[in-house]
């Protein structure tokens, strides 16, 4: 069964393991899955990355949690309509297990376990207990080729190709 928690954009807040940076993204399309006794929090980040200004922080985020998607440590939602909701489900449930998909079409759709924490002010954060690898589907990164590694082949190739002062 599929809860809808929000469809309209939520702020969130994401922090690394390590002492990486913290990343600011926005979050449409909250559905809370439900599977027996297993909540899945499903939470579109795409259009972070539809940003024109390549330059912002919400894209540069969206870029860094692709790259960083395995060390992430805890995601936090302000939002109390979500919070309200989440608890609702949870608390009609035993023994439930928590795991949260991020998508980020087209880098990959990443799947934790996950705890659930209210928060003073309101809100919810959810601490990453594990970060499911086999589940999650990522996409390689890109390797760029330069001008010199492509020129590189062809100059070991032909002994009379060289530069001349």
């Amino acid at each position: 069964m599929k809860y809808s928690l929000r469809k309209t954009p939520s702020h969130l807040h994401l922090t690394y393991k390590y002492g990486e940076a913290n990343g600011g993204l926005l979050g449409r399309n909250l559905v809370l899955e439900a599977e027996g006794n297993v909540l899945t929090l499903e939470v579109d980040l795409s259009a972070n990355l539809l940003a024109r200004n390549k330059q912002s922080a919400w894209y540069l985020d969206a870029v860094a949690l692709s790259t960083n998607y395995h060390k992430l440590k805890s995601l936090q939602c302000p939002d109390n309509l979500v919070r309200a909701r989440l608890i609702r489900v949870w608390e009609g449930m035993q023994e439930p297990k928590l795991r949260m998909r991020l998508v980020l079409h087209p880098h990959g759709r990443y799947l934790y376990e996950v705890a659930p924490h209210s928060l003073f002010m309101g809100g919810i954060q959810l601490d990453v207990q594990a970060f499911l690898e086999e589940e999650s589907e990522t996409t390689p990164t890109e390797t760029t080729t330069t001008p010199e590694n492509e020129a590189a082949p062809l100059a070991e190739a032909d002994p009379h190709h060289r530069k001349h002062a």
